[in-house]
């Protein structure tokens, strides 16, 4: 049965999870330890792929003040050894008397541990994650029910619909404030998916540099399809964040090849052919549009020369805001 502070304590296991700058091809995971007087002894959270879980964390803050406390965690620990030790071993180990979690871990690899706890006298409850933070996890979770990467397009257009000037020339359409927005989205990615004719038209980094330049392990992998040779003093070609590079290949198989890497989550930052492709295709999940109050008149137009195909299918707008100048629609496909 669920004590009346658990909603309270999984709430601020939540809030530890979104402590870390960066979380790449893993959940965020915030974990709370609370001694039998009601004290919160230890908080933690998990700063990201092959660091220590935010149960194992806790534990060794708290050290002898986990015998007989509560750990509360925003994700059920796991039953496996992996780059990390069994978290429910550890919890019993260390004397923890009860465990409640929020939300279960859809990880094929990391079931059993509910099973594994009560069978080794350690009470186990679920109470549903509080409201305000039911969607952290979101795009990780769909993951798993797609058996693929989660996939957000990027589009910035004018406020007559169009992508792009037809001058095959750079063309900024947005604002600074908007590119400030765009680094926060590639550091919630495990990849970002471009094209040949993008990064030779814009000579982009597609890395994350604002507001604070992560260390290169952190970066997501810049995954590059299309046939054509990238000069080698296009910035592509540095050492700022891992590289692939491929040849032409449908988006299925894109994929495919980024899920063998554990990635989950990718960014689609491209120009209109990767893109349609990718719609035409239904893997785009989510899209995050940028309108800016310009009107350009003649060129590439984002609904009838890429949406029109997939017009009968349903959109939801899930959040309309202004960034700057310009204007923020976050629209949901899935």
């Amino acid at each position: 049965m669920a004590h009346q502070s658990d909603i309270y304590w999984l709430s601020v296991a939540a809030e530890q999870s979104l402590i870390p700058i960066s979380v790449k091809k893993n959940p965020r995971v915030g974990a709370v330890i609370v001694d039998k007087s009601g004290l919160a002894v230890a908080k933690s959270f998990h700063e990201g792929y092959a660091s220590p879980h935010a149960e194992k964390v806790a534990l060794d803050k708290a050290r002898g003040k986990a015998k007989g406390a509560t750990m509360f965690v925003s994700l059920c620990p796991c039953n496996h050894i992996g780059k990390n030790p069994s978290c429910c071993v550890e919890i019993i180990n260390r004397g923890i008397k009860r465990v409640v979690y929020s939300q279960v871990d859809p990880n094929p690899i990391a079931q059993g541990g509910v099973e594994f706890l009560k069978s080794n006298g350690v009470e186990v409850n679920f109470v549903k994650t509080p409201k305000k933070f039911e969607n952290i996890n979101n795009r990780w979770l769909k993951s798993f029910e797609l058996n693929r990467p989660f996939v957000t397009a990027k589009i910035a257009m004018t406020l007559d619909g169009k992508i792009d000037d037809k001058t095959n020339k750079r063309f900024r359409i947005t604002g600074k404030d908007v590119e400030l927005e765009v680094h926060q989205i590639r550091n919630g990615c495990d990849a970002i998916i471009s094209g040949t004719g993008t990064v030779l038209l814009d000579n982009p980094r597609l890395t994350v540099r604002y507001p604070k330049r992560l260390k290169n392990a952190y970066q997501p992998i810049r995954y590059i399809v299309g046939d054509r040779e990238i000069p080698q003093d296009y910035f592509i070609h540095d050492n700022s964040a891992p590289t692939m590079f491929t040849g032409k290949r449908t988006p299925r198989l894109i994929l495919e090849d980024l899920l063998r890497l554990d990635v989950r989550t990718v960014l689609l930052e491209t120009g209109s052919k990767l893109l349609k492709d990718f719609l035409d295709h239904d893997l785009v999940d989510e899209m995050v549009l940028y309108v800016a109050p310009t009107i350009i008149g003649q060129g590439k137009a984002l609904v009838e020369e890429i949406l029109q195909a997939n017009s009968n299918r349903e959109y939801k707008i899930s959040s309309v805001g202004l960034v700057g100048k310009d204007l923020r629609i976050k629209v949901s496909l899935r």
